[in-house]
């Protein structure tokens, strides 16, 4: 195996949430009158980090309501739809697969830290990881400095597996090779421009890194 380390995103790449996400602002959208997301094409278009440029995309005025304040009511939204929550397929198998191998494997994420925990113990993987990383607050500014803060900044050996750009440009940030999922939040046209293998089930992925 090339890499030691490999470095999960959570959300979109491990947890299967698209679904659950859209549905959460499409009820702030349509509580406040304003255009709803039609499908996941339309989702995925839009989505980006950090999040509150993405909320200003679809079209919420930070001048009526604050971003913090529409950030707590979509992760009220989200932790009563916690219980849907699912493993993208293939992950099961990529994570057998690099234990095996003797991989390390950790969860680098923008969710907040209590609530990450909480989904892996949902998801019944929090003893397939040997690390997790989350955020200290509910805003998912992005995950660059927590990335250098935790791996530096020339994390040779390491890979990063996400579905966002953001995801391709926090591999970046710290030196890391990187693979993009495509059934996740980021379109996949947008990820096929970031200059990383794409992989469409991540059973493939192991496969990939030798």
């Amino acid at each position: 195996m090339r890499y030691h380390t490999v470095i999960w995103d959570f959300n979109g790449t491990i947890a299967d949430d698209v679904a659950l996400g859209i549905r959460c602002v499409n009820h702030m959208l349509q509580k406040r009158g304003l255009p709803i997301l039609a499908d996941t094409t339309a989702y995925r278009r839009v989505f980006c980090f950090p999040v509150r440029e993405y909320y200003r995309k679809i079209g919420f005025d930070f001048d009526k309501e604050s971003y913090e304040i529409l950030a707590a009511e979509w992760v009220e939204l989200y932790i009563a739809g916690e219980p849907t929550l699912r493993l993208n397929p293939g992950f099961t198998d990529a994570n057998d697969a690099l234990r095996r191998a003797g991989v390390r494997q950790i969860i680098l994420s923008s969710s907040e830290s209590t609530m990450l925990q909480r989904q892996l113990g949902i998801l019944g993987i929090t003893d397939r990881l040997d690390a997790v990383y989350g955020m200290d607050n509910f805003y998912a500014g992005g995950k660059i400095e927590m990335a250098r803060q935790c791996l530096g900044d020339n994390a040779c050996g390491c890979v990063v597996i996400g579905d966002t750009t953001h995801d391709a440009d926090t591999a970046r940030a710290i030196g890391a090779d990187c693979i993009l999922y495509t059934g996740g939040h980021g379109e996949k046209g947008a990820l096929a421009v970031c200059g990383f293998p794409l992989a469409d089930n991540l059973a493939d992925i192991p496969a990939m890194l030798e």
